[in-house]
C-alpha cells in the first residue's frame, strides 16, 4: 500500500468527497416527542380479575360480568398503527416552513424525478384506481396510498411503559414544524378515540333519554292543558259524566307527570354516567418544534464512505500482492 500511496490517497479522497456530496443531498429529518399519561383503572377491577381467573378453573365464566374496558393502555400503540389512523393522517393538512401541505404530499409527492424517469422509460407500474364501492366491502388502495401507509408506520410510533404507565409518542417528519403538528394530531386522535370508545354506550343512552324526555314533556304539557281546558269549560256543571271525564284526565296527567319525572331522573343519571366514564389524560410533555435535525448525521455518512474507500483500497492491494488479476487473466485465456 505504501508503494501505491498516491492511488490510495486518490481513492480515499474520492470516496470522502462522494460522502460529502451524499450527506448534502440527503433530506433532513426532524423528530417531535410527546408524553401522555392515561387514566389507569385499578382497585376493584384487579380484585375482580383475580376472582374471575379462579372461577375459570372451576368452570364458571365471569367474562360477561366483568365490565372492564377492552382497550387497555398497553393497546394504545396498536391504535396508532391501525389503518384507519394512518388513512386519517394522510389527508391532514400540516404547516411547514414553506406553507401548508398535506401529510401525504409531504412524505411522498404526487410526482418526483424518480417517477418521471420510470414513466419516461416505460417502467412505471400502473396504479390501482379506486372503483365504485359496495357498502360492506373493503376499499382498494392505490400504490401511492400503500407506500404512504408504510411510511407513516415507520415515522409515527407510540410506546407504552408498563412500569410508569406513560405513553411516549414520536413523530418523524422532513420538516420541524410538521413533526410537532403530527405529534399533536396523533395525541389528539388517541385521546378522542379512547374517549369515544369508553363513553359510546353512555352517550347512546343519553341520546335515547333525550328523545324520550322530549316526548314525555310534550305529553305531560298536553295532558295538563287538556285538563285545565276541561275544568274551565265544565266548572259550573255537577254531573257524574263530567266528574268521570275529569278523573280520567286527571289520571292521564298523573301518569304523564310520573313518566316525565322518572325520565328526567334517568336523563340526569345518564349525563352523570357520561361524565363518569370520560377518561382523563394528563399531558406530561406536549409536542414542541425540534430545534435540531436527527438525520442525516453528516459526520457518520462521510466517515462511512471514507472507511468504504479504505476497505476497497486494502482489498485491491491484497489482490495485487497475490497476483490475482494475472491469475484471472490466465484462467480466462485457458477457458477461451
Amino acid at each position: 500500500m505504501w508503494s501505491r500511496r498516491r492511488q490510495v490517497g486518490w481513492v480515499i479522497a474520492l470516496c470522502t468527497g462522494l460522502g460529502v456530496m451524499v450527506s448534502l443531498v440527503l433530506p433532513f429529518e426532524y423528530e417531535a416527542d410527546a408524553q401522555l399519561m392515561p387514566e389507569m383503572t385499578g382497585g376493584s377491577g384487579d380484585v375482580f380479575r383475580r376472582l374471575a381467573s379462579m372461577a375459570n378453573l372451576s368452570g364458571i365464566d365471569l367474562s360477561e360480568t366483568e365490565g372492564m374496558d377492552a382497550i387497555r393502555p398497553d393497546l394504545y400503540p396498536s391504535i396508532l398503527q391501525s389503518k384507519p389512523f394512518r388513512l386519517y393522517l394522510i389527508g391532514q393538512t400540516v404547516p411547514t416552513t414553506s406553507g401548508k401541505i398535506t401529510v401525504g404530499e409531504l412524505l411522498l409527492p404526487a410526482e418526483t424525478w424518480r417517477t418521471k424517469l420510470t414513466g419516461f422509460w416505460g417502467w412505471k407500474k400502473p396504479a390501482l384506481r379506486p372503483v365504485s364501492l359496495t357498502p360492506g366491502l373493503p376499499q382498494p388502495l392505490t400504490i401511492r396510498q400503500k407506500n404512504l401507509l408504510d411510511a407513516i408506520s415507520r415515522r409515527v410510533k407510540a410506546r407504552f411503559d408498563t412500569r410508569s404507565g406513560i405513553i411516549a409518542i414520536s413523530a418523524r417528519m422532513p420538516d420541524a414544524l410538521s413533526a410537532a403538528t403530527v405529534a399533536q394530531m396523533t395525541m389528539d386522535y388517541l385521546t378522542r378515540y379512547v374517549t369515544n370508545y369508553r363513553t359510546g354506550k353512555a352517550r347512546q343512552d343519553l341520546d335515547f333519554y333525550n328523545q324520550r324526555l322530549t316526548e314525555a314533556k310534550k305529553r305531560y304539557q298536553t295532558a295538563q292543558r287538556t285538563l285545565f281546558d276541561y275544568n274551565d269549560q265544565h266548572k259550573n256543571l255537577i254531573l257524574q259524566t263530567a266528574t268521570m271525564e275529569r278523573q280520567q284526565l286527571s289520571d292521564e296527567l298523573s301518569i304523564a307527570q310520573s313518566v316525565y319525572i322518572e325520565l328526567a331522573r334517568q336523563h340526569e343519571q345518564a349525563r352523570l354516567k357520561v361524565q363518569q366514564q370520560t377518561p382523563v389524560f394528563t399531558v406530561l410533555e406536549s409536542p414542541t418544534v425540534p430545534p435540531e435535525r436527527i438525520s442525516p448525521t453528516r459526520t457518520l455518512v462521510v466517515g462511512f464512505f471514507a472507511l468504504f474507500g479504505v476497505a476497497m483500497v486494502v482489498l485491491w492491494a491484497i489482490l495485487c500482492q497475490l497476483n490475482w488479476f494475472q491469475r484471472w487473466q490466465t484462467l480466462t485465456g485457458i477457458l477461451q
